[in-house]
């Protein structure tokens, strides 16, 4: 009898080796793929409603508790000397959602304010700021004011290089939109795993966490499942799973191709025990949620 082997690799979407015609025609493909990936989610959610909701709460009251938003901050005073207030009633709160993860959430349950994220570099400044105020120039603008502020001030420290930094700007208070922002940041690191102890920086943990867990899954799938499933060329994927404050891998609910491939992923990731230190805030244990996007090419080698 012939035997087939299959052989099969895991793409991470890097498009450097890439002309720029090349580049825009591959991520017109991935875009469509990724969201018919989306499309499936809503036969399959992470969370129930309800526990989104709940997840939410949860995560609004622990963020205040560390930030303590005050009119009176050093960074609100920084941004209504140098930031025009004319310029706040560009923000649409109608339309902003500070984390797209909490997008479902009804209008008349999201707390109505505006947070700022950032990392810090090697040499210890704002890098990769990030916020949703809605105008793409109010939001170059507020990110240029925010740099010019000291970051001492809001009691970061050398080992806050590791985690992605939240601040929250503004709110909406009786109609009217107020500079009421962070006292202090609030710092999620993510979970560490074995061989990524000497990552420094969020990007580099975050990074390691990925390819470790996807250099484990092209070791462990099995391919005799796969090939039962007679799908060959590119399957894009979306694994999703939480690591909780033991450092222990739960809940995981990938999405796939069909139920064999998800099943098969799912098992995978559930035995994998690389995880030394969960993700916190703070510096405080807390639970993880890991989404991303990968891609699996299969093809036969005779």
């Amino acid at each position: 009898m012939k035997t087939t082997v299959l052989f099969i690799i895991i793409s991470i979407f890097s498009l450097n080796s890439y002309s720029q015609s090349q580049k825009d025609s591959l991520n017109k493909v991935v875009r469509e793929r990724i969201k018919n990936i989306k499309e499936d989610q809503s036969d399959n959610p992470y969370y129930s409603q309800q526990e989104l909701e709940d997840n939410y709460k949860n995560e609004i009251n622990t963020f205040l508790a560390l930030a303590q938003p005050s009119e009176n901050s050093d960074l609100a005073n920084h941004f209504k000397i140098y930031l025009e207030k004319k310029l706040l009633k560009k923000i649409d709160f109608s339309t902003i959602k500070w984390s797209t993860f909490y997008k479902e959430i009804s209008k008349n349950k999201t707390t109505l304010s505006v947070r700022l994220t950032f990392e810090l570099s090697k040499t210890g400044k704002a890098t990769n700021c990030h916020i949703n105020a809605k105008d793409k120039e109010l939001e170059k603008k507020i990110i240029e004011v925010f740099k010019k502020f000291p970051l001492e001030k809001l009691g970061l420290k050398e080992s806050d290089k590791s985690g992605k930094i939240s601040v929250q700007l503004f709110t909406k208070e009786d109609n009217e939109v107020v500079v009421k922002a962070s006292q202090f940041a609030v710092v999620d690191v993510p979970p560490t795993l074995k061989g990524c102890e000497d990552a420094s920086l969020y990007w580099q943990l975050n990074k390691c966490l990925y390819d470790k867990l996807y250099d484990y899954i092209l070791k462990n799938i099995s391919l005799k499942t796969l090939n039962n499933q007679e799908l060959r060329g590119e399957i894009i994927f979306r694994p999703r799973f939480t690591i909780n404050n033991k450092g222990k891998i739960v809940n995981v609910n990938s999405i796939a191709p069909n139920k064999v491939i998800k099943d098969e992923i799912d098992r995978v990731i559930l035995s994998f025990n690389e995880i030394i230190e969960p993700g916190k805030r703070n510096n405080v244990p807390k639970n993880t949620y890991c989404d991303t996007f990968r891609t699996i090419t299969i093809e036969n080698l005779k």
